[in-house]
C-alpha cells in the first residue's frame, strides 16, 4: 500500500510540475498568472507550517516569520544595496536563526500555551515594525522594494518587468521546497518527527532528543517562511505590518489541514482549492469565511486525512459497496 501511495503521489507531482511549466505558455493572462504566483507563495508557507504541525504543535508565529523575511529582504536590497539573488537565501537563513533563538525556550511548552506564545511572538514582531520607523517604515511599512534584478540564463536575458518571469521564479522556489520536504518525509528525520505526537515519553525513554527534533522542524519551517517573505516583498514591492499577522498563520493551518498533512501534495492541494475559491467568491467576500468554515468542518468530519486521502476514501467506499 505504501509503495502504491508513493507511486501515485509521484505521478501527481510530475503532472503538477509539467502543468506548472507549460501553463503560462497556454494561459498568458496577467491576472491568472498573479493568482498562480499567490498560490505558489502560500504553498511554500504552508509547507513550512506543515513540518511543525506534524510534530504536534500549532504554530501561530509563521505569519510573523513571513513578515520578518519580507522586511529583511527589503532592507538588504533598499538600504544595503544587496542583490535580490543574495537577499533571497539570506532572508531564509536570517529567519531560521531567529526561529532558533525564540524556538529553544518556547518549544518546551505544549498545547494551547504554545499557540498563545507563538501568537504573542507575531504581535511583538508587528509592534517592532510599527515602532521602529527608521528601519521598518512604521505603520505604513516600506514601499518601493525593487523587483528582482535581471539575470542571464543560457544566453537568455530575463527581466522581471512582467509577471511571467516572476511566475517561474516562484515556481522554482516552490519546487525546491517540495524537493526538500519530500526528502525529509522519506528520511529518518521525517519518520522521527511524525512519531513525536504519538508518545513523547516513549521517545524520551529510548534516548530521542525531542526538543532538538522539534527545534529542527521549527527552524526549517521558519526558513521557508523567510524565502516566501522575500518573494512576497519583491513581488508586491512593499512590506507592511498589516500584511503579516497571526491570521496568516491561521490560514496556513487551514490550508494544510484541508489539503492533508500525510504527503507533500497536501499543502499544494489545500492552497490551490481555497485560494482559487477565494477568487471565485471575490464578489461575495462577506460569505467567504462561512464557506471556508463549512469546508473545514466537512473535511474534519468526513476526510480527516485531508483532500489527499480522497482517492483512498473513494476506493474504500467502492469496495464496501461491492460487498
Amino acid at each position: 500500500m505504501k509503495n502504491k501511495n508513493t507511486t501515485w503521489t509521484t505521478r501527481i507531482l510530475i503532472f503538477l510540475i509539467a502543468s506548472g511549466i507549460l501553463l503560462p505558455m497556454v494561459h498568458k493572462d496577467p491576472y491568472f498568472l498573479h493568482i498562480c504566483i499567490i498560490i505558489f507563495i502560500w504553498s511554500i508557507l504552508t509547507f513550512g507550517i506543515r513540518i511543525v504541525l506534524i510534530t504536534g504543535h500549532l504554530n501561530a508565529a509563521q505569519g510573523g516569520f513571513l513578515g520578518m523575511g519580507a522586511y529583511f529582504s527589503a532592507i538588504l536590497t533598499m538600504k544595503l544595496g544587496w542583490s535580490f539573488w543574495i537577499s533571497l537565501p539570506a532572508s531564509g537563513l536570517a529567519v531560521a536563526i531567529l526561529a532558533m533563538i525564540v524556538g529553544y525556550p518556547i518549544l518546551r511548552v505544549k498545547g494551547a500555551y504554545f499557540v498563545m506564545i507563538t501568537f504573542g511572538i507575531t504581535e511583538v514582531f508587528r509592534q517592532i515594525w510599527m515602532m521602529w520607523k527608521d528601519m521598518f517604515g512604521g505603520p505604513q511599512g516600506l514601499f518601493g522594494v525593487p523587483k528582482p534584478s535581471p539575470i542571464d540564463i543560457a544566453g537568455l536575458h530575463i527581466s522581471f518587468s512582467s509577471k511571467m518571469p516572476f511566475y517561474y521564479l516562484a515556481l522554482v522556489v516552490l519546487l525546491f521546497t517540495v524537493l526538500v520536504m519530500r526528502r525529509l518525509d522519506n528520511s529518518r528525520l521525517g519518520i522521527t518527527l511524525r512519531s513525536l505526537p504519538q508518545s513523547e515519553m516513549l521517545s524520551e525513554s529510548i534516548g530521542i532528543p525531542i526538543l532538538l527534533y522539534k527545534l529542527i522542524a521549527f527552524v526549517i519551517g521558519a526558513f521557508f517562511a523567510g524565502l516566501a517573505g522575500s518573494l512576497w516583498a519583491h513581488y508586491f514591492t512593499y512590506a507592511s505590518p498589516d500584511d503579516f499577522n497571526w491570521t496568516n498563520s491561521l490560514f496556513m493551518l487551514m490550508y494544510a489541514v484541508i489539503g492533508g498533512t500525510q504527503t507533500v501534495l497536501g499543502p499544494i492541494l489545500g492552497c490551490m482549492l481555497l485560494l482559487s475559491l477565494d477568487e471565485v467568491l471575490i464578489e461575495f467576500q462577506e460569505y467567504t469565511p462561512i464557506v471556508l468554515g463549512l469546508i473545514l468542518i466537512f473535511i474534519l468530519f468526513y476526510l480527516p486525512g485531508g483532500l489527499i486521502s480522497l482517492p483512498q476514501k473513494m476506493g474504500s467506499l467502492l469496495k464496501w459497496r461491492k460487498k
